[in-house]
């Protein structure tokens, strides 16, 4: 008697037991899910402002007066539009264009006559090529580019009355370059970037030629959108 009595209270236990062990299966809350972290991408459409400094350089070449090659170097401030396409995980295709004003006046004395000289603007149209790593893309550019070219001057006309006398010149040409963005969050970037710019050569008051060229460095801030 006493056998079946251990024997059905041992039992009782293992079935308790059991029923618990089930029970806290059952009411065991799932694993929280693991939250995916969003991945930075430089898709998308841009527009940013940009400054920097430009240095201008100019072979003149008069044939009645002479042969020389001068600087007329100066501060530059414009702005830039674009779009970013990432293909897979680093590489990215774009295109560009900017247009900035130009402050690079200079006067000079060309054959014992004040010469000034100076652009008003500089501008692009560009594809780009780029590296990124995360939030660092390194790129390359290159394309068409634009600016002009202006002359004014004050001589000596009949009587000795001052006569002014102007001509400028557009130059279409073309620019390559490099440089590096660094997005700070996911829709605003910044931007530190060299050109070289080629304009070839154009006459300006019929006989003085100029062959123009720039070299510029710039700095800016976009927003990606």
């Amino acid at each position: 008697m006493r056998s079946k009595i251990l024997l059905t209270a041992s039992t009782f236990l293992l079935l308790a037991a059991g029923g618990a062990m089930a029970a806290d299966v059952v009411e065991a809350p799932p694993p929280a899910p693991v939250a995916e972290v969003p991945i930075f991408t430089w898709t998308g459409p841009y527009l940013g402002i940009q400054g920097g400094y430009a240095w201008g350089d100019a072979s003149l070449t008069d044939p009645d007066i002479l042969t020389n090659g001068e600087d007329f170097n100066g501060g530059m401030l414009g702005g830039f539009i674009g779009y970013n396409w990432q293909a897979g995980n680093n590489f990215v295709l774009g295109a560009e264009a900017d247009i900035n004003a130009l402050w690079n006046d200079q006067t000079y004395d060309f054959g014992g006559v004040d010469l000034d000289v100076g652009s008003d603007y500089l501008a692009s149209i560009r594809g780009r090529v780029g590296y990124a790593w995360d939030r660092a893309l390194i790129f390359g550019t290159g394309g068409v580019a634009f600016t002009n070219l202006s002359a004014d001057a004050t001589i000596a006309g009949p009587l000795g009355v001052p006569l002014d006398i102007s001509a400028s010149e557009d130059f279409t040409g073309w620019t390559i370059g490099a440089g590096v963005d660094y997005a700070f969050t996911d829709n605003w970037f910044g931007r530190l970037e060299y050109r070289y710019y080629d304009f070839g050569d154009k006459d300006l008051f019929d006989n003085t030629n100029f062959d123009l060229h720039f070299n510029t460095v710039t700095v800016g801030v976009a927003y990606k959108w």
